[in-house]
């Protein structure tokens, strides 16, 4: 079974290290759309035809499902996608209902891009579930763009993320959403600036369950083979990008199986 798994960049990898992590059998397509991006300053059109053109490929591609594992691609464009294709689509939405119910001293920071930031449904999810929270929305127009540029950008990356991190301290923040696919990569420097008392939570283990339930909502017979000792074999992994070669080296180092890349492609979208 083949999984496609889309990006802006090299973010959605944090969502195909946890699929391959818990499913290794699976074989995995990405799509970095370094092309069109940063998707975070795209128009909601653009975005959704752009989503639409992704699924085509994907469908060329002859995969079982379609992770979004982009934020701001979910909230802005996922519904036209879903209705361009017959394909299990799965989403990434902010992990803000876990957060406000470890959040201790009810004061959660939600950190996205300014398009997911500014959504209808990022606002709607943080108003069914805040309670008597404190939300402070918090956006970053080029933090995701930098970590793609990463390793050149390491120090504007921790310049960004530790201007970040002050404001939060000051508004005594102990739950922190990462609502960028793109910000749990460099986690651990928003685990420096803020310190143990803050707690950070990102969406990947909760994208990979639902996955996993739709596959065996849909190919239950499928699923059940992946289960057998027999069928036991570690997928493959194939990453593509829509801007040629530039930036491959850079996503083959955010894999953590990289052992299982199988092939590398520059795909036109």
């Amino acid at each position: 079974m083949k999984i496609g798994v889309m990006d802006s960049g090299a973010g959605g990898l944090t969502i195909l290290n946890a699929i391959h992590k818990k499913q290794p059998h699976l074989d995995l397509i990405y799509l970095a759309d370094d092309a069109f991006a940063p998707y975070g300053n795209k128009s909601v059109a653009q975005l959704q035809e752009r989503l639409i053109k992704v699924g085509r490929f994907f469908e060329k591609e002859n995969v079982c499902a379609i992770v979004v594992a982009c934020n701001t691609a979910t909230v802005t464009a996922i519904d036209a996608l879903r209705a361009s294709t017959s394909l299990p689509i799965i989403g990434v939405e902010p992990a803000v209902k876990p957060a406000f119910r470890l959040s201790k001293q009810r004061k959660v920071a939600v950190l996205a891009t300014p398009v997911t930031a500014e959504s209808e449904r990022l606002n709607q999810l943080i108003n069914l579930w805040k309670a008597d929270s404190q939300v402070s929305i918090m956006s970053s127009s080029t933090l995701a763009f930098d970590i793609d540029a990463w390793p050149e950008t390491e120090e504007k990356i921790k310049l960004t993320i530790q201007e970040l991190s002050q404001e939060m301290l000051a508004n005594n923040i102990d739950t922190l959403v990462l609502a960028c696919t793109h910000y749990p990569l460099v986690k651990h420097f928003f685990e420096q600036a803020l310190g143990s008392e803050c707690e950070i939570i990102e969406p990947s283990e909760g994208v990979t369950a639902q996955l996993i339930r739709r596959l065996e909502e849909s190919y239950p017979e499928k699923m059940c083979e992946l289960r057998e000792p027999n069928s036991q074999q570690e997928g493959k992994i194939e990453l593509c990008s829509s801007l040629g070669f530039k930036n491959m080296q850079r996503l083959v180092s955010w894999v953590v199986a990289s052992q299982v890349i199988t092939d590398k492609r520059h795909v036109y979208i």
